[in-house]
């Protein structure tokens, strides 16, 4: 089965969470579930914050970008209202690993609400939902 790192904004966790679930259930493994740094009192919010707790902040960076390397499947939700900020590195780290090593394959699920030319890029392939995903990663 495939090792998979789920991205999406801070906002959608719930809706991150979901996805995660529906491919753990049809067997596969989360490389890094980055939603269980972000609840409650644990989440940096705020420019301030995440220079206060530098060393934290880069903790978190190198975990989710870990979990992206080390993923052959890279899901992004974009059903966002407002535009992340830390789900487009992360997308970018994977198109940067696919287009050098042909891994991880990308999968972009959702509406797309907030475009960028990325999303448009020819690794990417368009979900309308995770079973898709968990449909084609079988085939």
């Amino acid at each position: 089965m495939a090792k998979v790192f789920v991205s999406g904004q801070i906002g959608d966790i719930p809706v991150v969470q979901q996805v995660q679930a529906a491919l753990m259930a049809a067997g596969h493994e989360i490389t890094h579930d980055w939603t269980r740094n972000e609840g409650g009192s644990k989440m940096l919010v705020g420019q301030q914050t995440k220079f206060d707790q530098a060393a934290e902040s880069a903790r978190r960076a190198t975990n989710d970008m870990n979990g992206v390397a080390e993923s052959d499947v890279y899901v992004i939700c974009t059903d966002n209202e407002k535009a992340g900020k830390g789900m487009y590195v992360e997308l970018g780290g994977a198109l940067a690993l696919n287009t050098t090593t042909g891994s991880p394959r990308i999968y972009l699920l959702g509406q797309r609400k907030h475009a960028t030319i990325f999303y448009f890029h020819p690794s990417i392939r368009l979900c309308g939902s995770v079973d898709e995903i968990i449909t084609d990663l079988d085939h």
